[in-house]
Formats: C-alpha cells, sequence, structure tokens
C-alpha cells in the first residue's frame, strides 16, 4: 500500500542517480588542484550550470553553512548536496566522490614524492599550480560578491572582519563566533520589527475578500503610520440584515 501521494523511484533509478552523482564531484576532487576554496569554482559549474541541481542562490547558502560548521568547506558542501538530492546514501556517495581522487594522490605520491622532489620540471609544475589555484579561489570570489545581496550592514560586518584578522591579528575562530552572534541578534530584531506592523486596509470590500489569504509585502504599513492618523483602518462592515415576507429581520 503506497503512502500518500508519493511512489517508489525503481532501485535502477536511484542507483543510477547516486553514480552520476558520486561521479560528478570524484571529478570535482580529481580536477580541484588547491583545496575547498579553489573546488568552489568547479561545484558552480557542475551543480549549477550543467546539472541544475541546485540555484546559484542556493549554493551560496551552502556555502555559508559549509564554512560556518566544522571540516573543510568542500567536504561539507558535497555532503550538504547529496543529501539535498537524494537523501543520506546521497550525502555518502557525494562526500566519497569529492575525497576519494584526494585519498588516491596523496597514497600514490608518498611513494613516488623522494624520487622527484629535486627535479626542477616538477618544481616548475608545482608553481603552475599555484597560480591555477589562486584564479580559482579569486573567481569564486567574485562571482559570489556580484550575485550576494549587498548591504550596508553585510559591508560593516565584511571590513571590521577584515580588521580584526589582518590588522589586530585577532583569532578567526572568535571572529566567526561573533559574526554569527552579530548577524543572529540582527536578524532577531529585524523580524520582531516586521511583526509589528499592521495590515493596511482600503475598503472593507477589500478586507472581506483578503481575510484567509497571504498578505502581500506591499500590503503592509507601520503602526506609526496608523497612530498618526496617517493610514485608516477600517474595519468590515457587518452584514445588512433582510427581513423575510412576513417582516422578521433574519
Amino acid at each position: 500500500m503506497k503512502k500518500g501521494n508519493k511512489e517508489k523511484r525503481p532501485a535502477k533509478q536511484v542507483i543510477k542517480e547516486l553514480l552520476s552523482l558520486f561521479l560528478v564531484f570524484f571529478k570535482i576532487g580529481l580536477f580541484s588542484f588547491g583545496g575547498g576554496y579553489a573546488m568552489l569554482t568547479l561545484i558552480e559549474a557542475e551543480v549549477v550550470d550543467k546539472h541544475k541541481w541546485i540555484s546559484k542562490s542556493e549554493l551560496g547558502d551552502i556555502f555559508a553553512i559549509a564554512e560556518s560548521t566544522p571540516g573543510p568547506i568542500a567536504v561539507n558542501t558535497a555532503t550538504f548536496i547529496g543529501t539535498k538530492r537524494l537523501g543520506v546514501f546521497g550525502g555518502i556517495f557525494a562526500t566519497l566522490g569529492v575525497v576519494l581522487p584526494s585519498f588516491i594522490i596523496i597514497v600514490a605520491l608518498s611513494y613516488i614524492l623522494n624520487l622527484v622532489k629535486d627535479n626542477k620540471w616538477v618544481g616548475f609544475l608545482f608553481k603552475g599550480i599555484r597560480v591555477g589555484v589562486l584564479v580559482l579561489i579569486a573567481k569564486a570570489v567574485f562571482s559570489f560578491f556580484k550575485d550576494m545581496k549587498k548591504t550596508l550592514f553585510s559591508f560593516a560586518i565584511m571590513a571590521i572582519s577584515f580588521i580584526l584578522v589582518f590588522v589586530l591579528k585577532a583569532d578567526v575562530i572568535y571572529v566567526i563566533l561573533g559574526t554569527i552572534l552579530v548577524c543572529s541578534i540582527a536578524v532577531a530584531v529585524k523580524t520582531y520589527a516586521t511583526n509589528r506592523r499592521c495590515h493596511t486596509v482600503g475598503t472593507p470590500e477589500y478586507y472581506n475578500e483578503r481575510v484567509g489569504k497571504p498578505v502581500e509585502r506591499e500590503e503592509y504599513v507601520s503602526e506609526k503610520a496608523i497612530d498618526a492618523d496617517i493610514i485608516k483602518i477600517m474595519p468590515p462592515e457587518a452584514p445588512a440584515k433582510t427581513e423575510d415576507k412576513g417582516g422578521n429581520a433574519e
């Protein structure tokens, strides 16, 4: 018996999607030189532009969550996206896909690094990789900065954090925790202020039509405007009483 309207997907389809998820993140892990931040550009290209599993704004939120939680940002991002797409198994397959290339390469290099560490061509290779890593990180920074919502508050947080870390040499952990605390307070204050707004009622007819329906953003005004008698809130009119043929009011 099926529960609700959800139909169970065939096992073959689920396995195919899991393998596709694994291969996508395996490719990201295989070609992302420079660590987690260098992966951000490739993750965006694969999961947003190519496969369209999530939107760019969602990916920005995922990056923020992955950065503010313990662990490497690329691994956290892969786990989050995999879980969002295919549940717990999706998170496991995506995480394995993104970490396996690094594991395999590091194990292989540990056996041959001593043999090639003095080779000048290997040195040139590593220098070239450093430049490529810098470009990938810079592209990720400018791409998400361009699309993120910019406010005076966000610029202030960014500037203060930069000064604390690079000028005053403050501990990054305390800066992150302080930022989370300040932003949480700001959101709470904004939510409280929003909840203290009243519904603008133009006419009784309009009011009656809107009962039980979601209220649009432009239908709100501040209580201050109401108290100053700038906006008048008109209550709905009582329905007119009708009389039957015997003269009795209904």
